[in-house]
């Protein structure tokens, strides 16, 4: 292959020097190349009397056979050096901070194994107005439906009290929690002031429970520390139950009746529209995810 290109570069050229320079080595080595070309041929390419340089008959016909075929050869050497070094079209997708580390992470190896062109960015945002949810090529928020909005339901709300099995064990719960529960257990709470989520006393409303008065109230500042606490066994928490269906799977904790739906509430999943054709099989695959 290197003396092809060397006869090619010298008969385009004219000039084993041109030649040399266009391939960035010597004349000598062109040279070499060109006669190791003519020894495997067994005929001469090139016309050397005097100073002149020309192609012989059999020279020529070999130049305008071959010389094409190295052109496409070099032509698709290029692109694929140029397709290897442009970025991976890249998706963002923002969704809280808890939907985010809790489901979207772990699932996170799965999404780029089934889209390998593409690169993926997460961004955490709980703020329902946040700019750059809004932005976001996939938007995944939580709340009740809103009308205008075009977004799909990936998951419905039900919201149940979730602990470890040894605090289970170490308070007698049983399968259902009651107003008994509350006398005997510690209730985890978030450091949260937003109307979309569900805290213990409007959870227990919604439950039909009463509320027992806790001195001992300490507040996580998110969702996923409250659940490391839970894990830990300090504690019975709230589950949302796509945050926590895979901890119940492997039964690292356990989950209590009743649940808690309220009509409309759930995660919905929005696309922005421009870029729909890229990233719509990523929202099916999301979605398709979230319904295994």
């Amino acid at each position: 292959m290197k003396s092809l290109i060397a006869f090619d570069a010298t008969a385009r050229l004219g000039s084993m020097t041109a030649a040399a320079e266009e391939e960035r080595t010597t004349q000598p080595t062109i040279s070499q190349r060109i006669r190791t070309l003519e020894e495997n041929i067994g005929l001469p390419l090139f016309d050397r009397q005097g100073s002149r340089l020309t192609l012989t008959f059999q020279g020529d016909r070999f130049y305008r056979e071959v010389a094409p075929h190295l052109k496409e050869i070099r032509k698709a050497f290029e692109q694929i050096v140029h397709d290897g070094k442009r970025p991976s079209p890249s998706i963002v997708i923002a969704a809280g901070s808890g939907f985010t580390h809790l489901w979207l992470l772990p699932r996170l190896p799965a999404l780029k194994q089934a889209f390998p062109d593409l690169s993926f960015k997460l961004m955490p945002i709980d703020r329902a107005d946040d700019p750059e949810l809004q932005a976001a090529d996939i938007a995944i928020r939580f709340g009740p439906h809103v009308p205008q909005d075009e977004g799909r339901l990936l998951a419905s709300e039900a919201v149940f009290p979730v602990c470890s099995p040894s605090y289970a064990h170490e308070h007698n719960l049983s399968e259902t929690f009651t107003e008994a529960s509350l006398s005997d257990t510690l209730l985890l709470h978030q450091d949260i002031k937003d109307p979309r989520w569900l805290d213990w006393t409007q959870w227990l409303q919604c439950a039909g429970l009463s509320l027992t008065t806790q001195d001992d109230v300490f507040l996580y500042h998110n969702y996923a520390l409250l659940l490391n606490a839970t894990l830990a066994g300090q504690g019975i928490a709230l589950g949302w139950s796509i945050l926590v269906e895979d901890y119940l799977t492997t039964g690292q904790l356990i989950s209590l009746e009743p649940r808690v739906k309220r009509e409309n509430y759930g995660y919905w999943l929005s696309v922005k529209h421009h870029r729909s054709a890229l990233i719509k099989p990523v929202s099916d695959w999301l979605i398709g995810a979230v319904h295994q």
